[in-house]
């Protein structure tokens, strides 16, 4: 199974909105075959891995619940069942309730199911998917730059370049997995970025979308993001943030990547409007009450009314620590 989820992760950049997912065919100990989901509208891990393969009798070992509908491509278990596999070892059920009942009908055509191996780590590697499926809004991620102390920016508004160049590469990199990006008309105002995914990691048919929220009306009309012919963008001016996860997810975007600035980030924040926070914090202290920061919401009376999550790891990026938490 871990040998399933590695090769699901080399989906990473090409599926959505369909999930990462790795099948390993096993007899008398032996991989025989092996397979991986490309990319949505093709061929999924369990086809690809059955594929010249000689199944009958074999294990099928496959990171997700196999599929029992026509999508794009016809129901795996269907395919499963004629090619005479004897059992099936899955890490989790699909979430998705139109897949999903792919359990049900291989033990009906009398294959024996496992299912749970290693499930925790098949759930972290489709959060996304398992978040956006569940609860039919957009995963979301919020990424900041930082100081030590908190700072976006010093008093005067520089904030070229709080973290190294390592953590702008890595920072760039995570663009690549999400399906749009948020962020407020000040910062376009202020930095005039491109917010673009300009790596070209990704590949998948969800494409690229850019999300300005400009309550105040000052993003110029000649800004970067809006004339340099890049990927779709949308100019938000007065508009709810539930709203408007819905009104994404609704257009087929399963997950955001926010990056600010402050006022985006603290409204976010403070309505709980997030699944995952991921912060490149530099090793320097800048200070100043009215330099801009990482929240800059209304302060709570007492720690029971703080806005928790849960750390998840620590990393060393160049010179800077990338922080990932979860609420």
């Amino acid at each position: 199974m871990r040998r399933a989820l590695e090769l699901a992760e080399r989906g990473r950049y090409s599926v959505s909105p369909n999930p990462m997912v790795g099948c390993v065919l096993v007899r008398d100990a032996n991989v025989i075959a092996e397979g991986w989901h490309h990319r949505a509208g093709e061929p999924h891990a369990e086809i690809e891995a059955l594929r010249g393969a000689d199944a009958r009798g074999a294990t099928m070992l496959v990171t997700l619940e196999p599929c029992v509908h026509h999508g794009r491509t016809p129901p795996c278990v269907d395919a499963i069942i004629d090619a005479g596999v004897s059992r099936v070892v899955m890490a989790m059920r699909d979430p998705h309730p139109v897949a999903a009942g792919g359990v049900e009908k291989l033990r009906d055509a009398g294959i024996e199911v496992v299912v749970g191996v290693l499930e925790d780590e098949a759930r972290n590697l489709n959060e996304v998917f398992v978040h956006a499926v569940t609860y039919r809004r957009p995963f979301v991620v919020l990424k900041a730059g930082m100081t030590l102390d908190g700072k976006l920016a010093t008093v005067a508004g520089d904030s070229r370049w709080i973290t190294s160049e390592a953590a702008r590469q890595k920072s760039l990199e995570l663009r690549e997995e999400y399906d749009a990006i948020i962020a407020g008309g000040g910062t376009v105002r202020a930095d005039n970025p491109h917010l673009t995914r300009r790596l070209r990691k990704n590949t998948s048919v969800t494409g690229w979308t850019r999300v300005i929220l400009d309550r105040r009306r000052i993003v110029p009309p000649d800004a970067r993001v809006l004339t340099d012919g890049g990927a779709t963008v949308h100019i938000v001016d007065d508009v709810d943030i539930d709203a408007l996860l819905d009104n994404l997810y609704g257009r087929g975007i399963q997950s955001i990547i926010v990056e600010g600035g402050s006022n985006v980030l603290s409204e976010f924040i403070s309505r709980g409007l997030w699944q995952k926070m991921i912060l490149f914090v530099a090793p320097m202290i800048v200070g100043g009450n009215t330099a801009p920061s990482l929240f800059s919401g209304d302060g709570v009376a007492t720690l029971m009314d703080a806005y928790c999550f849960r750390f998840d790891r620590v990393e060393v990026v160049g010179a800077d620590l990338m922080i990932t938490a979860y609420q």
